[in-house]
């Protein structure tokens, strides 16, 4: 008896080491099949595309959504609810032929019960996004499409809008000029398609709960739980068995840890409780360690903006002086790694011919030069005017997220040298930096500029959408677009590019200073993650893992 129960449990643990090391073997033949996990400094709050722009909705939502085109790892343009489509030769007719494979799919349903997208889904979104009533803040992105403007500002109704459904799975767009970008725009996470009737069915409450919510993307939302003042906040997702190239979809599922700011989303990462994070933290014990894959990308501008309705700096000669006067080298030696010194608007991760714009186009020449000699003549001709007790009141608002303070406190030190009057800093939560902002209490603020995708042509026209906040003259950034959306080839497109911005960057209402990395790190025993740095998002679809 005794001999029988040893040989049944050798032949259990037998058993056992064949299945682990099948696993084993599995993972490391092709690394598919794993839970992936990823830490997110915040709760997405709303998963409506046409409506959000929270940068921890955007990770989600180009997980578990797709429109007519999606971008590979390289920027390139791919089809993916759309199997095929055609351009007119004068560029303002653009016709997609949908896939007849793709579903709509949500937590909790049978695969059985999942709709087929149709080209009214896209309809319907597009009418969304322009529709006044939805406060899209994409909305100003697709004034290409014939009556959009119209649309916006409710003097047409949605139904006006140039997009209309032949059949189920004809779409069609009609342009009110040709637009060079408007197949990366169809490539956005708020060009993804919106089901009406399921819309409706959330009685206000679309994309605010894992129930509200419908997927056609390689994962499907399975549970969101969050509550603001608890912990174990997070979000999971499975792989979707309905998506069309679930085939190709290498992880099983993905958990999203939710932390409050991005401090505790590194520091959870640090502690080894999750895959990956995407992170503006400069990451020097990640870069030292063979145990990590750290990939940057420089995405973001920061620059000083003033308040167009402070007196001293309305006057244009005040802020040319500050521009001459501050000294890029001296604080580039300050700088954490995370930041290097700019003198664009555009920042280098926007490509253009396949190579970094900044190398086609050089930044230095852009901003005015240091010159403490100019700057010194022109304090000497504004600053008898002006009362000691006027710049007293002269700060730069900081978030207290920025962690390169001291490059800042050299700028002021040098503008204290030239003029002999000081301009402090204002050191604010991100919170009150925002509200701040918002309401106009402010002086003079670093302001980081993000663009919205790969394109120069969107970067400028991004900017141009803040001329309020910047204080730029609007005529004239339209004036600069208008430059811009001609069909040069696009070598001659890099020099007007850099006449767009300097034209800008003469009137000093933006006085660019960094150029801001945002980095993706993940374990090594990982491959095949990939950042889409200018909507914040990590792209698991071909994750694997081989630990």
């Amino acid at each position: 008896m005794k001999s029988w129960v040893c040989r049944f449990v050798s032949m259990l643990l037998l058993a056992g080491i064949c299945c682990l090391t099948a696993g084993c073997s599995r993972e490391e033949d092709d690394g598919t099949g794993y839970g992936f996990t990823c830490t997110i400094p915040g709760n997405p709050e709303c998963l409506d595309p046409q409506y959000t722009d929270n940068p921890n909705a955007q990770i989600v939502i180009e997980n578990i959504m797709e429109g007519l085109l999606r971008l590979d790892e390289t920027g390139a343009i791919l089809p993916a609810g759309a199997e095929s489509y055609t351009v007119s030769d004068d560029g303002l007719f653009y016709e997609f032929r949908l896939r007849n494979d793709c579903y709509w799919f949500s937590a909790g349903a049978e695969q059985k019960d999942a709709k087929p997208v149709t080209s009214l889904d896209y309809v319907f979104a597009f009418r969304r996004l322009l529709n006044p009533e939805t406060r899209s803040p994409y909305a100003e992105e697709y004034l290409c499409l014939k009556n959009a403007s119209a649309v916006k500002n409710g003097q047409q109704k949605p139904e006006k809008l140039g997009v209309s459904a032949p059949d189920g799975a004809t779409l069609v767009f009609e342009l009110e000029y040709p637009d060079a970008d408007f197949l990366c725009l169809l490539a956005q996470s708020c060009a993804v398609p919106c089901n009406e009737e399921f819309f409706l069915s959330t009685n206000g409450r679309y994309g605010l709960d894992d129930r509200t919510i419908l997927c056609n993307g390689a994962f499907c939302l399975t549970k969101w739980a969050y509550d603001a003042y608890g912990s174990g906040n997070f979000l999971t997702f499975r792989k979707n068995t309905s998506y069309y190239d679930a085939g190709n979809v290498s992880p099983s599922s993905l958990q999203f840890t939710i932390m409050r700011g991005q401090k505790a989303a590194d520091e959870d990462f640090s502690q080894g409780n999750s895959d990956s994070i995407l992170t503006d933290t400069y990451p020097v014990n990640y870069l030292q360690s063979e145990k990590y894959t750290v990939k940057s990308s420089c995405t973001k501008t920061l620059g000083l903006i003033f308040n167009p309705e402070n007196e001293i700096l309305k006057n244009k000669k005040f802020r040319q002086a500050l521009a001459y006067g501050i000294d890029r080298e001296e604080y580039a030696r300050m700088l954490g790694g995370s930041l290097q010194p700019a003198s664009g608007i555009i920042p280098p991760a926007v490509q253009m011919l396949g190579r970094s714009y900044r190398e086609l186009c050089a930044d230095e020449p852009l901003s005015l030069p240091y010159s403490p000699g100019e700057a010194a003549a022109l304090f000497d001709e504004i600053l008898p005017s002006v009362s000691a007790n006027e710049i007293s009141t002269l700060k730069i608002l900081l978030p207290d997220s920025f962690s390169d303070t001291e490059a800042i406190l050299s700028i002021c030190q040098e503008w204290q040298n030239i003029s002999g009057r000081y301009i402090g800093i204002d050191r604010v939560s991100s919170s009150e930096y925002r509200n701040r902002l918002q309401s106009g209490d402010y002086s003079i603020a670093l302001y980081s500029f993000a663009t919205p995708r790969n394109s120069c042509y969107a970067a400028v026209q991004s900017f141009a959408a803040q001329a309020d906040l910047f204080g730029t003259d609007k005529k004239m950034l339209q004036e600069v677009l208008n430059s811009l959306s001609g069909n040069e080839p696009l070598s001659e497109k890099v020099a007007l590019y850099g006449q767009a911005e300097q034209k800008i960057l003469e009137t000093q209402c933006f006085i660019p200073l960094f150029y801001q990395n945002l980095y993706l790190i993940y374990t090594s025993d990982n491959t095949d993650i990939f950042a889409r740095p200018f909507s914040h998002s990590v792209d698991f679809r071909n994750a694997k893992h081989f630990g």
